[in-house]
C-alpha cells in the first residue's frame, strides 16, 4: 500500500472511531437515563442524534473540500450554448428533447471545474461527445458512438468556452 493510501485509509480510520466514540458516549449517557423510557423511543432518539451529526459531518466536509460543479456546452458550427446540468441529465436519459437541435448532430462539452465561492476557478475535466438528435430532438446515443470523427473543439472554441465560464450570467 503507498503510503498516499495509507495516509487515506488512516484518515478514514480516525473518522469513524471518532463516530463511533461519540455514538457509544452518547448511547451511555442514554441507558444511564432510560428509566421507563421504551425501547421504541430511545432508538429513535438515538438516530435522530445520528441524523444530526452525519449532518454536521457533511457540513464540516463541503467546507473542508474545495467545490466543483460540472457545465456543459453544446457546440454547433455556428456557436457554442450553454446547457444547464440538469437539462443535459434529462436529454441524455431520454426525459427531454431539445427541439432547437432537432435532427442535428452536434458535440457536447462537459468541463468539471474546481469552484472559488461562485466563481470557476480551475479545469479539472474535460471530455467531449458527439450528441445526435433524431428529427424530434431525442438524444440518439447509439448513433453518436458510431461517428469517427473527432468532437474536440477548436482553440477558438475553447477560448469561448473559457469566456463563457468566466460570464457572470452562466
Amino acid at each position: 500500500m503507498s503510503e498516499q493510501a495509507q495516509k487515506a485509509e488512516i484518515n478514514r480510520i480516525n473518522g469513524a472511531l471518532e463516530v463511533f466514540g461519540l455514538l457509544r458516549e452518547r448511547l451511555q449517557l442514554q441507558r444511564d437515563e432510560i428509566g421507563a423510557e421504551s425501547a421504541q423511543e430511545a432508538v429513535d432518539e438515538t438516530l435522530t442524534h445520528v441524523d444530526a451529526m452525519i449532518l454536521e459531518y457533511e457540513r464540516r466536509r463541503a467546507e473542508t473540500l474545495p467545490h466543483h460543479r460540472s457545465y456543459q456546452f453544446i457546440l454547433t458550427e455556428d456557436d457554442i450554448y450553454p446547457i444547464a446540468h440538469d437539462c443535459y441529465v434529462d436529454l441524455v436519459r431520454g426525459k427531454a428533447i431539445s427541439t432547437e437541435f432537432a435532427g442535428q448532430t452536434v458535440r457536447l462539452a462537459d468541463w468539471y471545474v474546481r469552484m472559488e465561492g461562485s466563481a470557476p476557478k480551475q479545469t479539472v475535466n474535460e471530455t467531449y461527445h458527439w450528441l445526435v438528435l433524431d428529427e424530434f430532438g431525442r438524444a440518439d446515443l447509439h448513433a453518436a458512438k458510431a461517428i469517427d470523427a473527432s468532437p474536440i473543439p477548436t482553440a477558438k472554441e475553447r477560448e469561448e468556452i473559457i469566456r463563457r465560464l468566466c460570464s457572470p450570467e452562466l
